[in-house]
């Protein structure tokens, strides 16, 4: 058994991100304990923060009690397993633990369908903030917002609670219910979300405007995903008079490869981009290695990169290559700052070890562990107070450029909604701004209308949009929009021109 777990764990480490079947096997107390040898073995041949003398084990099994004692111990307690592995684990840094059974996709993002509400979170000093929202799930059809903060779960107050024990107070069966209550600026909402088995993909691309295509990455994780982000580079056309805006907010990473290749796709040129460190085994120093791109990715006017507190690992390597190889902007707020890699190692017993392998460093900034990347144009989502009660007529379409009093209603519902930053100059008219605030609405909820102006479906929308915003206030997207701008201002100047 010994030799099939050590050779199941050393199988892991030559993979960056290894997927292997989880066989959800009983260990006896004989094959707990080769697992904890295996396991301590794998520390201090591959952990960052390991060594060649470390003792794993002995620190978690003082007094070197022989192995028919540590069996016996093991087999009077069934739940000392679990504790000398998590003990084992947490000794080293934050990121590398034990995660029991069954528990692995409460903790980690995962691609696989699920049974919940549809809501991304992230933490918050009164309980869990709403960063991302699945948009045919329980919570949005609901009327959850982007940015509430859920304070209570079933009437149970869940400050202080973990992002994964709220997110478990949240999951459940299917068709079964569950009660919210959120913090919406000032305000205090109450909602009854329905459990529904949802599955999505990880990336999601429109075009904005005519040369202002949008990407948004949840997950760096390929799930089909990355065909789809090829398939967008591949039909774009010439992109070099193009900006790219690649929202990664809320997005907790991923696989180090996948980023890797989505970097090298966005750089034209071959340069380094990144570095990373592993520790060597033999001499206990760090081996830095350098990540070089290929020169045959795509070359826009610029990129534009949306961050915030939820953007970590695998989504602030790309924010970094990006930005400090000077082909793209972020804007938004301090990322999250986890700077180290894990390997990710699944026992058959269903429970899985997450082990620091790896630092990762920024060509500008270096190590950003708990620390994050700073914006450089710094902007937030905002809560705007709404005074106006709005409905647009849902029974007529409105094409471009018309002008009605119903293109004034959809005109100050999309200010009211934050699509807007104001009314255009002719409030009742149908005209360039409000076409491209109703493309990046529909862009944001996965809309599809093939109508040229406002179509039903899409003043549908609007109007539930209004109605979940209710009373109060609307979360306002500065960053998105601060990108549109900054973008339609570099396409309208003149292009450079290479020096002779």
């Amino acid at each position: 058994m010994k030799k099939r777990i050590f050779a199941l764990l050393l199988a892991v480490c030559l993979l960056a991100a290894a997927v292997l079947p989880v066989y959800a096997e009983a260990f006896t107390p004989e094959e707990q304990y080769e697992a904890l040898c295996a396991t301590a073995a794998l520390i201090r041949e591959f952990g960052l923060d390991s060594s060649s003398l470390d003792d794993p084990l002995g620190r978690v099994l003082p007094g070197s009690p022989s192995k028919e004692e540590v069996i016996a111990r093991l087999t009077a307690d069934p739940e000392l397993y679990a504790r000398l592995m998590a003990e084992m684990l947490s000794a080293y840094d934050s990121h590398t633990m034990y995660v029991p059974a069954g528990s692995y996709e409460q903790t980690f993002y995962t691609t696989s369908s699920y049974v919940g509400v549809g809501m991304t979170l992230q933490p918050h000093p009164l309980g869990a903030l709403v960063s991302e929202l699945h948009p045919r799930g329980g919570a949005a059809g609901a009327g959850v917002l982007r940015g509430d903060v859920i304070t209570a779960v079933d009437g149970v107050s869940v400050k202080g609670y973990t992002v994964t024990s709220v997110s478990q107070l949240l999951r459940g069966d299917a068709g079964t219910q569950v009660a919210v209550t959120v913090l919406r600026g000032q305000d205090e909402k109450r909602f009854t979300l329905t459990r529904s088995e949802l599955t999505t993909l990880c990336y999601y691309g429109t075009p904005l405007e005519e040369n202002i295509f949008y990407m948004h990455w949840s997950a760096v994780m390929n799930d089909g995903s990355y065909l789809l982000f090829l398939r967008d580079l591949n039909t774009m056309g010439d992109t070099e008079q193009k900006c790219l805006i690649l929202d990664l907010r809320g997005n907790p990473g991923g696989d180090l490869e996948l980023a890797f290749s989505i970097i090298t796709d966005l750089l034209p040129e071959r340069v380094v981009f990144f570095s990373t460190a592993t520790r060597d085994p033999k001499t206990d120093e760090l081996d830095v290695r350098y990540q070089l791109s290929d020169g045959a990715g795509r070359a826009f006017r610029h990129i534009y990169i949306l961050t915030d507190e939820g953007s970590a690992s695998a989504a602030e390597i790309i924010t970094a290559s990006l930005c400090d190889t000077g082909y793209a902007t972020s804007i938004g707020s301090h990322t999250h700052g986890k700077a180290r890699g894990q390997y990710h190692i699944p026992l058959p017993d269903g429970s899985t070890v997450v082990l620091t392998t790896m630092k990762l460093m920024s060509l500008r900034q270096g190590d950003y562990e708990g620390v994050g990347l700073a914006p450089d144009v710094p902007s937030q989502r905002v809560y705007v107070p709404s005074e106006e009660t709005i409905t647009v007529p849902a029974d007529v379409a409105l094409a471009p450029y018309s002008c009605s009093d119903n293109g004034e209603l959809l005109n100050r519902a999309l200010v009211a909604l934050g699509c807007l930053p104001r009314l255009p100059e002719k409030p009742y008219q149908v005209g360039d701004e409000t076409l491209a605030a109703l493309k990046d609405l529909r862009a944001r909820y996965y809309l599809t209308d093939p109508a040229p102006g406002a179509g039903i479906p899409t003043i549908q929308l609007v109007n539930l949009l209004l109605q979940q915003q209710g009373q109060g206030s609307y979360l306002r997207d500065d960053p998105l929009q601060t990108a549109i701008e900054l973008a339609r201002e570099l396409l309208a100047a003149p292009a450079e021109v290479p020096a002779a």
